[in-house]
């Protein structure tokens, strides 16, 4: 209530961005831990080598940025974008109207 459309949007992606971040931080958190942990037990030189004799060298598991960072940008850009389609459709339904009746704005 006294906001413009605009400030109510912005207000609503404003509150779902400390949790979309948390999530975005705690999957790349999660997934670099699980490549450390696991790393050290698998052993993928029968996948990562073609030949079927004994391999000449080891395959290793490390973590990269790059699929690591996707992710977690992928969780934030849903999240504001449902915060934006929320306020879109709340607008949408005059819900907004109601609230300012008497409103000279």
């Amino acid at each position: 209530m006294g906001l413009t459309r605009a400030q109510g949007r912005r207000l609503l992606v404003l509150e779902s961005l400390p949790q979309a971040l948390l999530a975005a931080a705690g999957g790349a958190l999660t997934g670099w831990a699980t490549i450390r942990l696991l790393a050290p037990g698998v052993d993928l030189t029968s996948v990562a080598l073609a030949s079927a004799h004994s391999p000449l060298g080891e395959a290793h598991l490390r973590t990269d940025p790059v699929s690591l960072t996707v992710p977690a940008l992928g969780v934030l850009v849903a999240a504001v974008g449902v915060a934006g389609v929320q306020a879109w459709w709340s607008g949408r339904r005059g819900s907004v109207r109601e609230l300012r009746a008497g409103d000279t704005r």
